[in-house]
């Protein structure tokens, strides 16, 4: 494995948080080798890892010591997605801002700055044997390869999204390619209600893909046909990346969501022979 990569200098990015409406500064600066991806939040540091995971909601809460930090998914994608080993993620607020309902600021914000190359050895993750969880219609399952590769269906009953299923070999460039643009999405029928239990409170069409009930509400439309599964691969891409490394094995997911993959890393940690380790774990 090549060795461990953080950001070369700080940047900053302010927006509305997804769920709370309010407006958050996010600023992600350089960590030293080993320490993993850490949200920090006034004086709690909390570690993008599986056991601070608090609520998986519409969104992945991560919590510790009375304080949480939601909708962490998109920035962990992009870390994934672009090799960053080491980082803080300070954030003023107890969401980080949702920007373009995509990964692509994050990944926009990580290039200007750069990477460093550091000198310690990537850790990383591999599947010893298939591993399953289920739970109703919500699947997921691990299963040994020599490469990171998603395999994610999902299915939606709307005109424009039904079946969509996408597989990818996450090889280098293939995030920012292939899934880095693709938004968040809704639909415009459960928005009131969503309001009402606190959620989507900063959801607008400039960061959530919106279905009226024939078409999307956005200008300009979809940015792809199968944008809606597009990111739903993001998604788990960012909620894997709480294991703390990247995974070299295959993760195939029905109808997935923030819980069943979740579940799905919990269970295989549980088992105890699913998952190996390899080199010094933050």
């Amino acid at each position: 494995m090549m060795g461990q990569l953080t950001v070369a200098g700080v940047v900053s990015r302010s927006g509305v948080g997804l769920h709370s409406g309010e407006t958050v500064t996010a600023r992600l600066c350089p960590a030293p080798p080993g320490s993993g991806i850490v949200f920090r939040a006034g004086a709690v540091s909390i570690p993008a890892r599986l056991q601070h995971v608090v609520d998986t909601q519409l969104a992945t809460t991560l919590g510790k010591d009375g304080s949480q930090i939601r909708t962490v998914e998109h920035v962990l994608a992009a870390c994934s997605g672009l090799g960053v080993d080491n980082l803080v993620v300070e954030i003023d607020g107890a969401e980080v801002p949702v920007l373009d309902g995509c990964a692509a600021e994050w990944v926009q914000a990580i290039k200007a700055v750069g990477v460093e190359h550091q000198d310690r050895e990537r850790s990383w993750v591999s599947v010893r044997r298939p591993f399953e969880f289920q739970d109703g219609p919500r699947w997921a399952r691990l299963e040994p390869a020599e490469v990171t590769t998603l395999d994610v269906l999902i299915d939606f009953d709307h005109p424009l999204i039904g079946q969509q299923q996408l597989v990818l070999v996450l090889s280098e460039g293939v995030f920012e390619r292939e899934l880095a643009w693709a938004r968040t999405f809704g639909f415009a029928r459960h928005v009131p209600a969503m309001r009402r239990m606190g959620l989507v409170r900063g959801g607008s069409l400039d960061n959530a893909l919106v279905f009226g009930e024939d078409e999307p509400l956005n200008p300009g439309g979809l940015r792809a046909a199968d944008e809606p599964v597009r990111h739903k691969m993001l998604d788990v891409l960012g909620d894997l990346a709480l294991l703390g490394a990247p995974l070299k094995g295959l993760l195939r997911t029905g109808r997935p969501g923030h819980g069943v993959i979740a579940a799905l890393l919990g269970a295989a940690l549980d088992a105890g022979d699913v998952l190996e380790f390899h080199g010094s774990m933050p």
